[in-house]
């Protein structure tokens, strides 16, 4: 059972230092660029070199997990500089996100996710009978 302690939120940009200094252990990657349109949350991730069958993406508790398992590599190499390692991050959806409304894509090297933003209602206007 993994635990995750310290699950950053996908939009916490109040505390964006506030880890300059965290643990070697808190994964950094792949590295992901976030973004926020009007009606979605978009999150790319680099994951260039790995087999889009062997990436997961799931989603529960408003938690978003990415991950992908790789074999361990059985050549025996002169020199070795590309590595594609196992790694798994999770991200906390913010409370408007849809997690019903998820949808993935592997285009140029990035995983890209799509997260719909759920609609707030309008405010209904009442009508004031008078007596």
């Amino acid at each position: 059972m993994r635990y995750y302690y310290n699950i950053p939120s996908l939009f916490d940009f109040d505390h964006i230092f506030d880890d300059f200094f965290a643990p070697l252990s808190e994964s950094r990657f792949p590295r992901v660029d976030i973004y926020e349109t009007d009606d979605a949350y978009v999150l790319e991730a680099e994951v260039a070199g790995y087999d889009p069958e062997k990436i997961n993406v799931s989603s529960k508790d408003k938690v978003l997990t990415i991950s992908a398992e790789e074999e361990e590599d059985k050549n025996e190499y002169l020199k070795k500089e590309i590595f594609h390692p196992s790694f798994s991050r999770s991200f906390s959806l913010p409370s408007d996100a849809d997690e019903n409304s998820i949808e993935a894509l592997h285009k140029n090297g990035l995983l890209i996710l799509s997260i719909k933003k759920i609609k707030k209602p309008e405010a209904k206007k009442i009508e004031v009978k008078i007596n």
